[in-house]
């Protein structure tokens, strides 16, 4: 009788912990859609932590890059960027952390976010850079994003699977 109240009482704990630590959890959602730089960064790193994000099967790990970026890279997909087949669907974030040659030091990070008819002529992305620290650099429809990424108009303007 003892035992099954131990066991009893340890499944209740299992149970009220499991409970606890799905509700302290940060509310997750989709990302309104117009949101600034700022607002973004903050739901990467406090509501929907991108560190924690899973990456696209064919892009693991860190990899070689070039200019504009660092010399190292890891990309870092929402769940929305994840399963979209053959473009990226309306609130896709893709994140680029950009490292030095040794992948020790991060130097920026590069977003992009799908919007609702928002640069038509540039995939509707929406651009950021921010510092380490998320100081925003640039956010829009950066000119130098746009102008290299139309050369992949064919692959929803990313170079995401060309590695």
């Amino acid at each position: 009788m003892k035992q099954w109240i131990i066991f009893a009482c340890f499944i209740c704990f299992l149970c009220l912990f499991t409970a606890c630590s799905t509700l302290l959890q940060p509310a997750k959602g989709p990302l309104p859609p117009m949101t600034s730089a700022a607002e973004i960064w903050q739901y990467i790193n406090i509501t929907d932590p991108y560190k924690k994000w899973d990456q696209f099967d064919d892009v693991v790990g860190m990899k070689d890059a070039a200019p504009p970026h660092g010399p190292r890279v890891q990309i870092y997909p929402n769940r929305i960027a994840e399963e979209s087949v053959y473009q990226a669907e309306e609130g896709s974030i893709v994140i680029m952390e950009n490292f030095d040659k040794d992948g020790k030091t991060l130097l920026t990070i590069n977003l992009m976010q799908k919007r609702k008819n928002y640069a038509p002529s540039a995939g509707n992305w929406f651009w950021v850079e921010y510092e380490p620290d998320g100081t925003v650099i640039e956010e829009g429809k950066i000119k130098r994003c746009v102008e290299c990424h139309v050369s992949m108009a064919f692959d929803d303007y990313t170079f995401i699977h060309q590695w």
